[in-house]
C-alpha cells in the first residue's frame, strides 16, 4: 500500500505512527473522525470504550446506576472534545480512559474493593486478549502488594504524609512492568530523583495524587529526558482497566449520541477534487458540489456509500515501511485491487433495478419514472385458500373451548379448586418436612463433630468476645468448630446490605472462610475444614468481601490467647 495517492485523489486518513512507533492507534483515528461528525466513528467509540469506562465506574463508585451516568457523561465530553483528545500527546485510548478515571475518583469511591484476579471475576468482565499481560503482572506480586494495587486501581489509597512513599513505589514498579517508563536510569528509576518521579507519576496516573504531589511531578518532568515518564504511567494505568471492564446493562448509544452530528457536517473534500477510478469515498465522506468524477466511475446517484460490516477494532496488518489506512475491511466477493473496472460500470456499483433499465422482456413492467415497480412476489390462490382454511380451523377450536367452559357444572369446578388446594397443601407440607429433616441431620452431624474435636489432645475450647450473641469454638491443629446462639442480623448501612463473614488467621495471614448465614432462631453451626490459630467474625458489605483483608468492624473474636486456653 503506497502513501502517494493519484493525482487529485481525496487523501485518506493515515494511521498514527509518528508518536507510537510501530503500534496502531485506532482510537485516535476514531476521535479524529468523530471530531468531523462521523456517526459510525462515534458509535464505534461507544462500543470499544463503553465497557471499559462503565466497569471502572462500577468498581470505583460501587453503584451500577452511578457508573451508567458517569459513562454517558464521559463519552459525551470525549465526543465534544474529540479533536483536542486526538491532538494530545497521549494515545487515544489512554486519553479517554484517563479522563474517565479522574471523573470516577472525583465522586469519592465507595463500596467493596473487588479482587481483579479472582476466578469469579472473569465471568463478570468483558474479555480482551491484552488482559493476560496485566493478569500475569498482578499475579507476580506478593499478596499484600497485589491488594494494594487492586485497591489503588479502584480509587482507594488510604495513606497520608510520608506513609504514601512506599505504596507509591509499589504502584510505580507495577505500572513500569506494564509500560516501561523509559527513565534515564532505567525501569522505574534508580537514583533518588528517578524513584520519586516514577512514584509521583504512578499516583497521578491513578488520579490519587494531591495538589502538592502534582506540582512536584510537573517540576520533575520538565526536562526532555523525563517528559515521557508521566505519559507512560497513564498508558499503563489505562491497561489496568482491562481487568475492570463490565458491559453496561443497557444500550448507551441513544443517550451518548443524542444531538451528535445534527448539523450534518461531514468530511467532504474540497471542490475540484476527484476520486480515482473504482474507488468509493471513505465512510463519512460525501462528494462536494463541483466535484468532478473520474472516468469510468458510475454516476453519483448510483454509487451509494460502501456497506460496512466490520468494526473499527479490526487489526490492520502491514510492515513498518507501509502507511496503514484505516477504513472498512475488504468484503468477501469484492473486486481485487489489481483488476480493472469494466467500461460500463464497476463491480462495486449496485445493479440498477429491472424497472429502471427500460427492458421489455417477459414479466417486465413499463419503464419510466412514473411506472410502479413490479412486485418481488405474490401469493397464489392456493396459498390464500390454505391460509383461510387454517384460520377457520383455529376459530372452530376456540369456539369449542369456549362452549366447554360454559357447560362445565359448578360441582366440577368446586372439585377442581379443592383438588388444587389439597395439592398445594401437600407440596408445602412436604417441603417443610424435608427442611426439618435436613436441619435435624445437620444438627446431628455438627454435634458429632463437636464431640469428636472436644476429646482430641490438642483441642482448645475458646469462648468468644462479642456484643451480638454467645459464641463458642473448639480449635485443633487440623480443624475447628464454631457454635453461636442469639445472633441477630444487622440493618442496612445506607444503600448497602451487610453480612457476617468468618475469617481465620494462620501464621499471621488472614484466611477468608466465607459468609455466615444467620437463621431465624439465631443459631450458627460451622465446621472449618482447615487448621487456624484463631477465628473472628466481621461485618462486611454484601455479598462478600473478596479483597482478602477483613474490615475493622469485628462482631466476635475467638482468640485462644485472649481467653487463656
Amino acid at each position: 500500500m503506497s502513501t502517494e495517492g493519484h493525482a487529485g485523489e481525496t487523501p485518506a486518513i493515515p494511521e498514527d505512527t509518528l508518536d507510537l512507533g510501530d503500534r496502531l492507534d485506532p482510537v485516535r483515528t476514531l476521535l479524529r473522525r468523530a471530531a468531523g461528525g462521523d456517526q459510525r466513528a462515534a458509535r464505534a467509540l461507544v462500543d470499544v470504550l463503553g465497557p471499559r469506562i462503565h466497569g471502572l465506574g462500577v468498581h470505583i463508585t460501587g453503584s451500577t446506576a452511578k457508573a451508567g451516568r458517569l459513562t454517558v457523561w464521559v463519552l459525551r465530553s470525549c465526543l465534544r472534545d474529540a479533536g483536542q483528545l486526538a491532538a494530545s500527546g497521549l494515545p487515544g485510548e489512554a486519553a479517554v480512559l484517563d479522563r474517565a478515571r479522574r471523573a470516577a475518583v472525583a465522586t469519592e469511591p465507595s463500596g467493596d474493593v473487588r479482587s481483579l484476579v479472582a476466578p469469579d471475576a472473569v465471568s463478570d468482565r468483558t474479555r480482551d486478549r491484552r488482559e493476560v499481560t496485566v493478569m500475569r503482572a498482578l499475579l507476580d506480586l506478593p499478596a499484600r502488594e497485589r491488594a494494594l494495587v487492586e485497591s489503588a486501581a479502584q480509587g482507594r489509597f488510604p495513606y497520608t504524609g510520608t506513609a504514601r512513599q512506599q505504596p507509591a513505589m509499589v504502584l510505580a514498579r507495577l505500572l513500569d512492568s506494564l509500560v516501561p517508563f523509559g527513565q534515564p536510569g532505567g525501569g522505574a528509576g534508580t537514583d533518588g530523583t528517578g524513584v520519586e518521579r516514577g512514584a509521583l507519576a504512578a499516583l497521578d496516573a491513578l488520579a490519587l495524587a494531591d495538589d502538592g504531589e502534582r506540582a512536584r511531578l510537573r517540576a520533575l518532568t520538565a526536562g526532555t529526558d523525563a517528559a515521557g515518564v508521566h505519559r507512560h504511567a497513564i498508558e499503563a494505568a489505562a491497561q489496568l482497566t482491562l481487568l475492570t471492564a463490565v458491559a453496561p446493562s443497557r444500550d448507551l448509544h441513544e443517550a451518548v449520541l443524542e444531538g451528535f452530528g445534527a448539523s450534518g457536517t461531514g468530511h467532504a473534500p474540497a471542490p475540484g477534487q476527484t476520486h480515482s477510478p473504482g474507488r468509493t469515498p471513505a465512510p463519512g465522506h460525501a462528494a462536494a458540489p463541483g466535484q468532478v468524477a473520474a472516468p469510468g466511475a458510475p454516476p453519483a446517484s448510483r454509487q451509494p456509500e460502501a456497506a460496512y460490516h466490520g468494526t473499527y477494532a479490526t487489526p490492520v496488518l502491514g510492515t513498518d515501511t507501509q502507511r496503514r489506512l484505516v477504513g472498512p475491511p475488504a468484503m468477501t466477493g469484492g473486486m481485487p485491487s489489481g483488476v480493472p473496472a469494466q467500461a460500463s460500470a464497476p463491480l462495486s456499483a449496485p445493479a440498477p433495478p429491472p424497472q429502471a433499465t427500460g427492458g421489455t422482456g417477459p414479466g417486465s413492467s413499463a419503464s419510466g419514472p412514473g411506472a410502479a415497480p413490479a412486485p418481488a412476489f405474490a401469493f397464489s390462490p392456493r396459498d390464500d385458500a390454505e391460509l383461510s382454511r387454517r384460520r377457520r380451523r383455529q376459530a372452530k377450536a376456540r369456539g369449542r373451548a369456549e362452549r366447554d367452559r360454559e357447560r362445565s357444572p359448578w360441582p366440577t369446578r368446586i372439585l377442581a379448586v379443592v383438588s388444587t388446594l389439597l395439592l398445594i397443601g401437600a407440596l408445602v407440607a412436604s417441603g417443610l418436612l424435608l427442611d426439618a429433616r435436613r436441619d435435624l441431620a445437620e444438627a446431628r452431624a455438627f454435634a458429632a463433630t463437636w464431640s469428636e474435636l472436644s476429646v482430641q489432645e490438642d483441642a482448645r475450647p475458646v469462648p468468644g468476645l462479642s456484643d451480638n450473641g454467645t459464641w463458642r469454638a473448639i480449635i485443633t491443629e487440623n480443624r475447628a468448630a464454631l457454635w453461636a446462639e442469639g445472633v441477630s442480623e444487622y440493618e442496612r448501612d445506607g444503600d448497602q446490605e451487610e453480612v457476617l463473614q468468618l475469617w481465620g488467621e494462620r501464621d499471621g495471614i488472614p484466611v477468608d472462610l466465607g459468609v455466615l448465614e444467620v437463621p431465624r432462631d439465631g443459631t450458627i453451626q460451622v465446621v472449618v475444614p482447615q487448621g487456624v490459630d484463631r477465628l473472628h467474625i466481621t461485618r462486611e458489605h454484601a455479598p462478600q468481601n473478596r479483597s482478602g483483608t477483613p474490615s475493622e468492624r469485628v462482631v466476635a473474636n475467638l482468640d485462644p490467647e485472649l481467653s487463656g486456653t
